[in-house]
């Protein structure tokens, strides 16, 4: 059997153990491919009202106390802008969000809040696999492998598709669509065009997939950065909204503007009573582009600063990691990525859905074939 042969068995093989696998992660990727442009079109027409010249607006905890006063719930969360026409957002236990007029404080509404829950749950279970807020190993374990899985096909895919002679018509068939095709003919047209023209971005999305997946290829791509691998934190439970007096974060929230005058967005977690630092993450754009968010951890007893990460102050390896995360979502090159990221997870599904009809269509000429040898012999027997 020729390498080339054993190459299209092992393709075929890894092919059908990981496709169920790969087509869950396109669907999901699929959903969340536009989701912040989702829910801002669904909450369009929720606007505060623009503050007048020289009005004062009220303090950020007057903002988080009127959302808990208004669900009864505490709040976990807070997102501020420096647009006074985008409210400010309130998660509160539960995942729900509330919109709040950010110089007045007045509750404006739920907004979107089942959508964002939906699509944190699609999140989830892109990521983690979790249902019913439990995360289950195992599952994940098979999923991540089947990422690992679909890099192969990608790469042994590319491999299978030159054509053993250079000729006009091959190529033609393996680059364009061919609509005059049917049954096995056509879904072998669609698999390679789907599998040549989008195979850089599917590896692309697979090997950040991986990097995000496993610490050996975290470890790998912090190597390539010539940086070394940090330690992992310590594990701790997350608060959700325990601190009592939520006028302690206002001085914070005013030195935390101070610190990037260019800030668009400004958001944290809501510490807990024995938390001794408040972290921040501060966005320069509209989110997507890591080279513009920056991390600052205040002292919640004097608001001094603990610690300042712009992305240019961080090492080059954390700067690639960060990097990574984005281009899996296509984020970083804005909506053109995100567009070409959806296609790619379209494509995935294609690939897949045609990737099984041919080796049910294969394992049905196999069986044919095997038909007839049996009814040959027999008639030889006889």
């Amino acid at each position: 059997m020729s390498v080339r042969r054993l190459l299209f068995w092992a393709h075929l093989i890894v092919g059908i153990a990981v496709g169920l696998g790969v087509a869950y992660m396109a669907v999901t990727g699929t959903i969340l491919a536009f989701q912040t442009q989702i829910v801002h079109f669904a909450e369009r027409g929720i606007k505060p009202n623009i503050p007048s010249p020289g009005e004062v607006c009220t303090v950020p905890s007057a903002i988080l106390m009127s959302a808990q006063a208004q669900s009864g719930q505490a709040a976990t969360a807070v997102q501020l802008f420096s647009d006074p026409g985008v409210p400010a957002q309130v998660t509160l236990q539960g995942d729900a969000t509330l919109l709040v007029d950010g110089c007045t404080g007045k509750v404006l509404g739920p907004g979107a809040s089942r959508l964002r829950i939906f699509f944190n749950s699609v999140r989830d279970l892109h990521r983690w696999v979790a249902l019913s807020r439990g995360q289950h190993e195992g599952l994940r374990y098979v999923k991540d492998a089947a990422n690992l899985g679909f890099f192969f096909l990608l790469l042994s895919g590319l491999i299978l598709w030159f054509p053993r002679r250079w000729r006009a018509a091959n190529l033609k068939s393996a680059f364009t669509f061919r609509r005059n095709l049917a049954g096995r003919a056509r879904e072998w047209n669609l698999h390679n065009i789907a599998g040549f023209w989008l195979a850089v971005p599917l590896l692309i999305i697979s090997a950040t997939g991986s990097i995000m997946a496993y610490g050996w290829a975290n470890g790998l791509l912090y190597r390539a950065a010539g940086t070394p691998l940090p330690t992992a934190p310590a594990e701790r439970q997350m608060q959700h909204g325990s601190l009592s007096d939520l006028t302690l974060l206002d001085p914070l929230i005013a030195r935390a503007k101070l610190q990037d005058a260019r800030w668009y967005s400004l958001s944290l977690r809501m510490p807990g009573e024995k938390d001794k630092n408040v972290t921040f993450s501060i966005d320069d754009g509209r989110g997507g582009r890591p080279q513009e968010r920056a991390q600052l951890v205040l002292s919640l007893k004097n608001a001094k600063v603990v610690r300042w990460e712009p992305f240019d102050s961080q090492p080059r390896g954390r700067q690639w990691r960060l990097y990574a995360r984005y281009l899996h979502t296509g984020e970083l090159f804005g909506v053109t990525g995100q567009l070409i990221a959806l296609i790619a997870a379209l494509a995935a599904l294609l690939l897949i859905w045609t990737g099984f009809s041919l080796a049910l269509r294969r394992l049905a000429a196999w069986r044919k074939r095997t038909v007839k040898v049996e009814q040959k012999v027999a008639l030889e027997l006889v």
